[in-house]
């Protein structure tokens, strides 16, 4: 069982349990760092989406340009 749970039929995590549990977290040098490359990433998903959606606008416009020569007998 697990050591900060307490009660047999209904384990329960009360309070004082909660508070007694350590939760390590990296040095704050090590935070900057993450922070970082995390903003990294976020700014080449933007470009990505940014690219993405240019495709997806473009492959409209040309969906559009082939229906429209289709329907007036240019193809």
């Amino acid at each position: 069982m697990d050591p900060y749970v307490s009660g047999m039929a209904q384990p329960k995590l009360n309070q004082k349990m909660l508070n007694s549990i350590l939760i390590p977290y990296p040095q704050y040098s090590e935070q900057k760092t993450i922070v970082k490359k995390l903003d990294a990433l976020s700014a080449e998903t933007k470009k990505l989406e940014s690219i993405y959606q240019k495709k997806l606008d473009d492959l409209e416009e040309l969906k559009k340009s082939i229906l429209n020569k289709a329907f007036t007998g240019m193809l």
